[in-house]
């Protein structure tokens, strides 16, 4: 039997200051991609940190709000 897929995944945050600072999350797996304003010690001031690596994140089907279904 195949094992089974833990709940979690460690996803590595890299800044877009280009300082080479890095931070490790544990979320959940079906959550979408991270894009996180944090503090970075080499630069000195709140970046913005996105994943570094792909990762299967399932595709979010956008709502239609429009009433254009009813007659």
């Amino acid at each position: 039997m195949a094992k089974a897929k833990t709940l979690h995944t460690m996803v590595k945050l890299v800044s877009q200051a280009k300082t080479g600072y890095e931070k490790y999350f544990r979320i959940n797996r079906q959550s979408p991609r991270l894009n996180l304003i944090l503090y970075d010690p080499r630069a000195k001031r709140h970046c913005l940190f996105t994943e570094s690596k792909r990762r299967k994140v399932p595709d979010v089907i956008p709502k239609d709000y429009t009433r254009s279904h009813r007659v």
